[in-house]
């Protein structure tokens, strides 16, 4: 039997069955389209870095050492030598955040604005300077009020995310 993603039409590992297979597809969820669902709801900053692959160390708008994810753990081969401020507030990734076109908010939420930020510095090389970010959702609107800026900078292998609340 076909077993297909409800959220986002991806084929999965089929399911076997013991009648013949007569072309039936049964629906369930990917593990990205459920992450994404948890993002919505808020998770931790380590959480969210962790979901990313890529090596991320982040830091607040004091340098303070907010969150160092598993990849920045094995490709570095040591954990933080400094002590870990914990981020008090949750990452939230909208609900367009993984569609084929994205997150197409003039201001991303927090999940977007990290992800987008860290992926293209460390794909490109080229840093990413404050973009602008809310905490907790996405807004079309420049005028609202923005709380958070978002930088990257990619140092060898690893990218430095900077993470400045306003």
């Amino acid at each position: 039997m076909k077993r297909v993603c409800a959220w986002c039409n991806t084929e999965m590992t089929p399911v076997k069955s013991s009648k013949k297979d007569s072309g039936l597809v049964t629906h369930s969820i990917c593990s990205e389209c459920a992450d994404n669902l948890d993002f919505q709801m808020g998770v931790s900053l380590k959480g969210y870095l962790d979901s990313l692959k890529i090596p991320v160390i982040a830091l607040d708008g004091n340098g303070q050492l907010i969150g160092i994810n598993s990849a920045a753990i094995a490709t570095s081969g040591k954990t933080a030598d400094r002590q870990l401020i914990e981020w008090p507030e949750k990452i939230y990734e909208c609900a367009h955040a993984r569609l084929p076109l994205g997150c197409r908010s003039a201001v991303h939420c927090s999940g977007c604005a990290i992800r987008f930020a860290v992926t293209d510095t460390y794909n490109t090389g080229i840093s990413t300077q404050e973009l602008p970010a809310h905490l907790n959702h996405c807004s079309a609107d420049l005028e609202e009020k923005v709380e958070l800026l978002i930088s990257a900078d990619r140092i060898d292998n690893i990218v430095f995310l900077r993470m400045v609340t306003l």
